[in-house]
């Protein structure tokens, strides 16, 4: 519910751009974690996609803006029971994202220059979740999980201010029409409300467990000679602010009219 207001408060703002163009942007995005969330994740990596519309005068933009991220990542095998009662080993794999959508506007500093600096701002929300994925370790591409599971979900508000620089590629591609294509650097400070979530790759604990961490997760697996079914541990689950530091280098293209 929270999203789709987020989607609606743009769908409106949008056509309120009536002399404009769309640019589209697509990327590489690195998180940084901050405060206690710093505790439990290194960092993230992911990929980025949005579309904007730019007004012509080149000064504002708004836009819609996704992001896909995985901040921790376990794999090991483990025996696994299927449904006829037969038993092998599988490799498991155990995967920790954030998704955010977010609504975004952006101000440009400078206009028709060679790099232009923005400053800008989001606001939408953020998905966490930890999937497991069980594959046949014969599939050596892994192109189809055998089971696919969601052990843990949360999400929360979030909204983020920062800026960047936009250089102009098509000073160096001559032939292509100025301001058609981009390189994007920018760096972004997201903040949230209270989530829980889990990390397969969260730094060791050989201290005593932090306050924030609220609890841990495990799978069902079975011993093939013993038959006796154990739990394997896959995370840990904290809680805490949603804050971080988002770094992204993008392409930003424009339609050519």
């Amino acid at each position: 519910m929270k999203a789709l207001i987020v989607l609606l408060l743009t769908t409106v703002l949008i056509p309120a751009f009536s002399q404009s163009r769309l640019e589209f942007l697509a990327g590489y995005s690195y998180a940084s974690p901050s405060g206690k969330m710093e505790q439990n994740i290194r960092q993230g990596h992911g990929v980025t996609l949005g579309v904007q519309r730019v007004a012509l005068e080149k000064k504002m933009s708004l836009g819609l803006d996704l992001n896909y991220t995985i901040y921790g990542l376990d794999q090991s095998r483990q025996q696994y029971t299927f449904d006829d009662g037969t038993v092998a080993d599988m490799d498991v794999r155990v995967i920790n994202s954030f998704t955010n959508l977010m609504a975004s506007v952006r101000y440009n500093l400078l206009s028709g220059k060679k790099i232009t600096p923005y400053v800008g701002f989001r606001g939408g929300y953020a998905w966490l979740r930890t999937n497991l994925n069980i594959y046949d370790p014969n599939d050596l591409d892994h192109c189809e999980p055998v089971e696919t599971a969601l052990l843990y979900k949360d999400g929360t508000l979030v909204y983020a201010a920062g800026g960047g620089l936009q250089y102009d590629l098509t000073r160096i591609f001559k032939r292509l029409p100025e301001g058609l294509l981009g390189l994007n650097l920018s760096a972004f400070y997201t903040q949230g409300g209270m989530v829980k979530y889990m990390n397969a790759d969260s730094p060791n604990h050989h201290t005593p467990a932090p306050a924030n961490r609220v609890g841990d997760l495990t799978a069902d697996f079975i011993n093939t000679q013993t038959q006796v079914v154990h739990k394997h541990h896959v995370g840990y689950v904290y809680s805490s602010l949603f804050k971080m530091t988002d770094f992204r280098v993008t392409i930003t293209s424009r339609l050519p009219y």
